[in-house]
């Protein structure tokens, strides 16, 4: 017969049973709301107030905590302006072609009085035209010349072509990148549009194109460009995963791009992207080098390594924190708000710092002094506040480790150091955005051309990558930038390879 004490102890085994059940379909249930918000939610990570109001009783408006200390919006009109949807004219700088059309002689006559009208002004209506992308065969005749003794033959020389006996031009080869690293276009594709316009270009002859483009261009200027970059105080560091197909051809492996960059405030943006077999911290180690400095990135264990042998002071991620705590309060746990709306108020006050410079022309220091003086007054008390309520949801016994809203605070409570360095440094941002802007390029091609084939095209796809990337950030077309240098790089010397380099083409075509 069993006892008291059997049947407590039976008790607490059901109990202690029954929480276990309870965390384990707590989980669950958190997984499957996950997935459902991968697989049919929005994608943005834009939260307004009006959102954070079906989380919280009441939400702080974005004014309580900028007060007086931070920059205030720019003075408007009671009524709110209209967004319009009328009909955006051509830019200025597009070729024009007049075309000139007239009243038939025969229908001047005024149908009042039947007497002659008289032209009074011009009215002028403009439509987009395309002229459909196609080639043109270049043919060089050159004279020949021979001495009427038969003593010597001299002929015009021919423009020197990408290879020795080329067959195209550089304006091909150029095409063909910016089409397949800009425009996201597997060389399959591109070999069904050439056919299209009567020209048979195999993929594999396209493919030799941009060896030798990496070759002769990307290769020496991305040695330069590495150089340029580890000169900079602050670097924004990120990766992102790519299938890369074993050499045997059988079966696959995961490869990864790292994306490197400098500040986008800086004078000219710099963007880089280094191929890697493996997220190990060889990647980072082999990139940096002996650069010491500031690194924006997020929690990953990859970057530790450089970091402590260098001394490189390390950034956090605030969209990171802010992500997380999202997908928590999206699948399950609407207490993650209460950490969620004090993180809002960090990019809230960021993006009036960011207003009052674009309102008042601030220069690089007087924006520096702004941005220091709005964190120590305001932005410091907002993360005591984030940490304060982070640390009274972690003691709650509803808060599972292994939980969206468990893993949110962990990253908060590991990542917590290298989240407040922006509070003592005024010119690093609060995120990594910019970096994961970069490759998200990547991830977008990667829908279309889905692997690498080999180590060998990872290589010479990241370095093109880095150009094109790195031309977008200093607006200039990718095509005419590889053009202009697959003719210019045989005649550089080593000495003026800088300037080759997107930004310095860039400012050379300003000054220009």
């Amino acid at each position: 017969m069993a006892t008291t004490a059997d049947i407590e102890r039976a008790l607490a085994s059901l109990a202690e049973r029954n929480d276990a059940l309870e965390r384990e379909n707590k989980i669950l249930r958190e997984q499957l709301a996950a997935l459902k918000q991968a697989r049919f939610g929005r994608s943005t990570e834009r939260t307004d107030a009006g959102q954070l109001g079906l989380f919280l009783d009441v939400v702080p408006s974005e004014d309580e905590d900028a007060g007086q200390s931070a920059p205030a919006p720019a003075a408007t009109s009671g009524r709110k302006a209209k967004k319009g949807h009328g009909r955006a004219p051509f830019a200025a700088d597009l070729p024009r072609r007049t075309i000139d059309l007239d009243v038939p002689e025969a229908d001047r006559l005024c149908p009042c009085c039947g007497k002659m009208m008289q032209l009074i002004g011009e009215d002028v209506t403009e439509r987009g035209h395309v002229i459909p992308a196609q080639v043109v065969v270049n043919r060089y005749v050159r004279k020949k010349y021979a001495c009427p003794d038969g003593h010597a033959v001299k002929s015009a020389s021919a423009p020197e072509g990408v290879v020795e006996g080329a067959k195209y031009e550089a304006s091909v080869v150029a095409h063909i990148a910016a089409a397949k690293y800009s425009d996201h276009l597997p060389l399959h594709r591109l070999e069904g549009i050439f056919k299209r316009q009567g020209v048979h270009l195999p993929r594999q002859t396209m493919w030799d194109m941009l060896v030798r483009l990496d070759e002769i261009v990307a290769q020496p200027v991305l040695r330069q460009m590495h150089l340029e970059l580890l000169e900079e105080p602050v670097l924004h560091a990120d990766e992102t995963p790519i299938t890369l197909c074993a050499e045997n051809g059988k079966g696959s492996s995961k490869a990864y791009a790292f994306g490197w960059r400098n500040l986008r405030e800086a004078d000219s943006s710099k963007v880089l992207i280094d191929f890697r077999t493996s997220r190990g911290r060889d990647g980072p180690i082999g990139f940096l080098g002996e650069w010491s400095g500031t690194m924006i990135a997020d929690g990953y264990s990859g970057y530790d390594e450089a970091v402590r042998r260098n001394g490189i002071v390390r950034a956090g991620c605030w969209a990171h924190a802010r992500r997380k705590l999202k997908q928590a309060m999206e699948t399950g746990s609407p207490s993650a708000a209460r950490v969620f709306v004090h993180v809002q108020r960090l990019f809230w006050l960021e993006r009036a710092i960011k207003r009052r410079v674009e309102r008042d022309g601030l220069v690089a220091e007087e924006r520096e002094a702004l941005r220091a003086r709005v964190r120590q007054e305001r932005s410091r008390v907002v993360i005591e506040r984030i940490y304060a309520a982070a640390g009274e949801l972690a003691i709650q016994r509803s808060t599972l480790p292994k939980s969206k809203l468990g893993k949110a605070l962990g990253y908060l409570d590991r990542q917590r150091e290298e989240l407040t360095v922006f509070l003592a440094d005024a010119r690093i941002p609060i995120h990594n955005n910019d970096s994961e802007r970069d490759l998200r390029h990547l991830a977008l091609g990667r829908n279309n051309w889905l692997v690498f084939a080999s180590p060998r095209g990872g290589e010479v796809a990241c370095r093109l990558y880095s150009l094109v990337l790195s031309c977008r950030q200093s607006g200039v077309d990718p095509e005419a930038y590889l053009e202009d240098i697959l003719a210019k790089v045989s005649t550089t010397p080593a000495s003026q390879i800088a300037s080759l380099t997107p930004w310095a083409w860039a400012k050379e075509r300003q000054q220009s």
